[in-house]
């Protein structure tokens, strides 16, 4: 079976164009790649922020529970019901 010349051409045509496609995909595999790894560094740094600020909220759920309590306790002193 005999290639000519224009068969030829068109097949290294087609291969260049597969050739050039391939590099295209590795390239934006590798782009994609990146920018997993950087939403994943964004994500763990958010999640060790929603750490941090959980722990803030629950001490000052803490502290608002412990003011409260030291006003019921001045409230219900003896020299406060002289007041009501």
């Amino acid at each position: 079976m005999t290639i000519t010349l224009a068969e030829r051409e068109r097949i290294i045509k087609k291969m260049d164009e597969q050739f050039e496609s391939d590099l295209r995909m590795r390239k934006e595999s590798n782009l994609c790649g990146q920018k997993a790894a950087s939403t994943y560094k964004q994500l763990s740094l958010l999640q060790k922020e929603m750490r941090d600020t959980g722990s803030h909220v629950m001490d000052l759920k803490d502290q608002a529970r412990q003011n409260a309590r030291n006003i019921e306790a001045i409230l219900n002193r003896a020299d406060m019901k002289m007041f009501d």
